[in-house]
């Protein structure tokens, strides 16, 4: 007869990469922002300093 022990296996958190990842391969929503607008979506105007930061082209 064989003992397996009181002890639970602890599962290692799983990151975002690799929840991205295993999400893609059942055809998940993909969580990237393209860098550049593209003209298609609307922007609500933004005061203050906010309204400064924009994504440019690498």
């Amino acid at each position: 007869m064989t003992e397996t022990g009181g002890k639970t296996s602890a599962r290692r958190l799983e990151t975002g990469w690799s929840k991205a990842r295993r999400l893609r391969s059942r055809g998940g929503m993909r969580t990237w922002v393209p860098a550049v607008e593209d003209g298609r979506a609307t922007r609500a105007p933004q005061p203050g300093q906010e309204s400064n930061i924009v994504r440019g082209e690498d």
